[in-house]
C-alpha cells in the first residue's frame, strides 16, 4: 500500500539557538513533515539539533538524514536515540548510512573500511539497535521508524529487509574521492535503483 508523500528539510549549517530554532519554526510554518540533520564533521551535531528543534515545533518528524554509522558504537547508539526520541515526543525517525567521506574518519581518528566492511558495520548496528530499542535494557525506548540511506545493491537489500524510509541521495561518490565530493546521477539511474528497491 502507497504511503503518502512527504517532504522534508535538511538543516546544514551551525547557528546560534535563536536562529536554529527560528528555522525550525520557519520549516513548520512552511508546512515541511520533517526535519532531518545529517551527520557531517563541520556541521550541527543530529541529536542536540533535533531535541532544540521540538522545543520550538510541533508538528513535524525530527530526523537524521543520515548518520554516519560507522561514527557511532551500536549501544551508545541506542541510548541517543532512546532519549533523543523521548525529548522530542516520539517524533524521531532514525536515518542510518555508512558514510562516505574518507577526510571526515581522518579527522575524527576513526579507521574508514572498505566499503563491504562499513556496510557490515551498518547491518550490525541495525541489528543491535533492534535488539536494543525496546528491551529491558533501554526502559521506556522504542524502536523508532528507521530511514537507510545508500545506492549500492546490497545496501538497497538491506533497506528493503529492515527499513520504514528508503533514501535515494541521486548522486554517485566521485571515483577516488576522499572529501565526499558527489556527481548527480541522472533520472534514468535514480529510476533503476527504486526499480532495484522494489524487488
Amino acid at each position: 500500500m502507497p504511503r503518502p508523500f512527504r517532504f522534508g528539510v535538511n538543516l546544514l549549517d551551525p547557528a546560534p539557538a535563536e536562529e536554529w530554532q527560528a528555522r525550525c519554526r520557519r520549516a513548520e510554518e512552511l508546512g515541511y513533515d520533517v526535519i532531518q540533520v545529517p551527520d557531517h564533521l563541520g556541521m550541527v551535531a543530529p541529536f542536540p539539533a533535533l531535541v532544540a528543534a521540538a522545543a520550538v515545533t510541533e508538528r513535524p518528524r525530527l530526523g537524521t538524514a543520515v548518520l554516519n554509522a560507522a561514527f557511532w558504537n551500536p549501544t551508545l547508539l541506542a541510548r541517543e536515540v532512546a532519549t533523543t526520541d523521548a525529548l522530542t515526543g516520539g517524533r524521531l525517525e532514525l536515518g542510518l548510512g555508512t558514510g562516505y567521506v574518507q577526510a571526515e574518519h581522518d579527522r575524527a581518528g576513526l579507521p574508514f573500511g572498505s566499503p563491504r566492511e562499513r556496510v557490515d558495520h551498518l547491518q550490525g548496528t541495525i541489528e543491535e539497535l533492534d535488539r536494543l530499542l525496546g528491551s529491558d535494557q533501554l526502559p521506556h525506548s522504542r524502536r523508532v521508524p528507521l530511514m537507510i540511506g545508500g545506492n549500492g545493491d546490497r545496501m538497497l537489500r538491506l533497506t528493503a529487509e529492515h527499513a520504514d524510509i528508503a533514501a535515494f541521495t541521486g548522486a554517485r561518490l566521485v571515483p577516488g574521492s576522499t572529501t565526499g565530493q558527489l556527481l548527480p546521477v541522472g533520472a534514468e539511474a535514480l529510476e533503476e535503483s527504486v526499480a532495484r528497491y522494489r524487488r
